[in-house]
């Protein structure tokens, strides 16, 4: 159950996603597009037609065993517990929190919140341009650019923002897409020119874009109501996923499609793209899709904020703990009440081990992960956590293999 606050925190930010809804209603309907629809695509020419679902011989490792967790909080330098996205680079992170962003560098916390020019102090995600040291900051209202230690706000009214509540944003190169309420509005960065994509112009049964997720030539933008949606960037053609069965309570069919239409979040790496939903997870070959919930694929819970990929493996959020998936393996972390860590490792739906550790996740109420190679930032209702990955006896780390 949530802490009050976080409640709170939750309840403001409905409050201004159904001012983005009401904003939505006033403009005018559309059909979606067949899938031969075409829309000129917001992409660098490519001469070569690439496979986005073929697998690299040699994935990211990662460590997927974690045996202690640290945790910091305000008396760290956090201007809030409640930490709502993470991004690291190094020994640099940057933090979104509810009040506002806290960048750590050099060892120094720096607080950037609404009375520094941020467009809001409740921030949903963070993107790095590493090449221009450009920091994107998607909020509830509005994008923010911090850059040589200016802000600059990017709104509806100021620029090509479909909408205010942005509940995502990626960069790519030049390129930083916005997944919104209303739509995706994409910026280059070049020209200064926005390309929208909403239900006029591209397959999206609902315009409220969750989540983006990249990969050749390819783009995924999970739908609340519409599943995904996908961008062919060479082409400007659209694709959906839904799942066939339409059941919006549960999943009546196992492995039929996306598991749900109700997507929270997307990722994709290496050929596989993940989708998850409040009523568990799905993943994708290019070819079949699998399903998986905590009853039949042991998860730590089926309502999921997050998903993050690293070579062949996703770093999963819940509102009951956080999880790693490898293959068919899910090693699920999930706090107690005396602030040990139930470890617990389910393959192929049958339990292989349950241990305890001694330290846990600041909270079992997860809205992100950045995993690492040896190393994973999990941001929870309670702090920002770090998990760190268990030492073999060989002296090497437990890391996936990509076999």
């Amino acid at each position: 159950m949530l802490a009050p606050s976080l409640r709170n925190a939750v309840l403001a930010a409905a409050t201004v996603v159904l001012a983005g809804a009401a904003v939505l209603a006033l403009r005018p309907s559309a059909a979606a597009p067949s899938a031969d629809a075409e829309e000129p695509a917001p992409v660098r020419p490519a001469a070569v037609v690439l496979d986005p679902w073929k697998r690299s011989a040699n994935p990211r490792q990662s460590a997927i065993v974690y045996d202690r967790f640290e945790t910091l909080g305000v008396a760290d330098g956090l201007p809030s517990e409640h930490v709502t996205s993470v991004l690291a680079e190094g020994d640099d992170l940057y933090v979104g929190t509810d009040r506002g962003l806290a960048v750590r560098r050099g060892g120094t916390w720096t607080v950037i919140d609404e009375s520094d020019g941020l467009s809001h102090r409740y921030v949903t995600s963070v993107a790095r341009d590493v090449a221009s040291d450009t920091t994107w900051v998607s909020t509830l209202k509005g994008l923010s650019r911090i850059s040589g230690g200016d802000v600059r706000v990017y709104t509806q009214k100021n620029s090509g923002l479909v909408n205010d509540v942005i509940y995502h944003c990626v960069t790519d190169g030049p390129l930083v897409w916005c997944g919104t309420g209303a739509g995706m509005s994409v910026l280059d960065t070049r020209s200064g020119s926005w390309t929208i994509y909403d239900t006029a112009n591209a397959i999206m049964r609902e315009p409220w874009c969750y989540a983006i997720a990249l990969g050749p030539q390819r783009a995924w933008i999970g739908l609340w109501g519409g599943a995904i949606a996908e961008l062919d960037r060479r082409t400007g053609r659209w694709r959906e996923y839904r799942d066939p069965d339409g059941e919006m309570e549960i999943d009546l069919l196992k492995d039929d499609g996306p598991i749900h239409e109700v997507t929270s979040f997307v990722a994709f790496e290496d050929g596989m793209l993940w989708q998850v939903t409040y009523f568990g997870m799905a993943r994708y070959d290019g070819r079949s899709w699998q399903s998986f919930t905590k009853a039949d694929a042991g998860l730590p819970g089926d309502f999921m904020q997050h998903v993050a990929t690293r070579g062949r493996a996703a770093w999963l959020g819940t509102d009951e703990g956080f999880g790693v998936m490898r293959d068919d393996t899910v090693i699920s972390y999930v706090r107690q009440d005396d602030g040990t860590c139930l470890v617990r490792t389910v393959k192929a739906g049958v339990e292989q081990e349950t241990r305890t550790i001694a330290t846990a996740p600041g909270d079992n109420y997860i809205l992100w992960t950045f995993p690492r190679e040896r190393d994973v930032w999990i941001a929870t209702g309670s702090g920002l956590s770090r998990g760190i990955a268990r030492e073999t006896t060989d002296g090497g780390d437990d890391r996936t293999d990509g076999n």
